[in-house]
């Protein structure tokens, strides 16, 4: 459902009666991706600015708004990109992001139900402290050396200032210690694994070279 709406830009005259909001057609019906004409049409009783805005509600709810030549879309459930685990050290990337919204939506990031900072070259010492970079018009979280403090809870928030803000489901990302001595002993196996493996291999070969030094001896004798 459409709804066509006046607002008067001078508060002096809120208390103006006389207005009247009339349509040539309640119910326009028309075909996807063609033409539809939706009409709005204001009598006043007095000179007065007036400012006209279109509005699409469903479900109670308005989902765009038409004012002054632009439309305005209140932002859709953000999709939001949060692995599960990481190694200590590495470089890890949350991101999000809605395509929707009209003005396009500026993001806030949350861990454990708490808004995280924005590191700015003004901001406190609590910002300058932080690991991380928020980017709030690409939706990025940015960990350049992520470490274990940095384990728990993140979703993220869409907001445009138009209808109310969007926030996509929280993920948990685990934050690990690289286990050095895993990695020594795995590559210790695999050295290990490849020498036998290259023992075989020459005793395979020098064991067919007696063979046939030998098949050539009692060849010579049955001679």
């Amino acid at each position: 459902m459409l709804n066509c709406g006046f607002f008067l830009n001078s508060f002096a005259d809120h208390k103006v009666t006389g207005i009247v909001i009339e349509t040539d057609n309640k119910d326009v019906k028309a075909e996807e991706f063609k033409e539809a004409i939706l009409s709005c049409k204001h009598k006043f009783s007095k000179e007065m600015s007036l400012r006209i805005e279109w509005k699409k509600i469903r479900s109670r709810e308005v989902s765009f708004v038409y004012y002054n030549g632009d439309f305005t879309v209140p932002p859709t459930t953000p999709i939001c990109e949060v692995p599960s685990s990481a190694m200590t050290g590495t470089v890890v990337e949350l991101s999000c992001k809605e395509n929707e919204g009209s003005p396009p939506s500026r993001y806030q990031w949350y861990k454990n139900g708490v808004a995280l900072l924005e590191k700015t070259a003004t901001g406190g010492a609590r910002a300058a402290n932080v690991t991380y970079s928020m980017n709030k018009k690409s939706g990025t979280l940015l960990f350049n050396t992520v470490t274990r403090n940095d384990t728990g809870e993140y979703f993220c928030e869409a907001s445009n200032g138009i209808g109310l803000p969007q926030k996509c489901a929280v993920k948990r990302m685990q934050v690990d210690d690289l286990n050095v001595s895993g990695i020594i002993a795995a590559v210790v196996f695999v050295a290990l694994v490849m020498a036998l493996c290259g023992l075989g291999v020459f005793y395979a070969q020098k064991k067919e070279n007696g063979c046939i030094s030998d098949f050539k001896h009692t060849k010579s004798f049955v001679i």
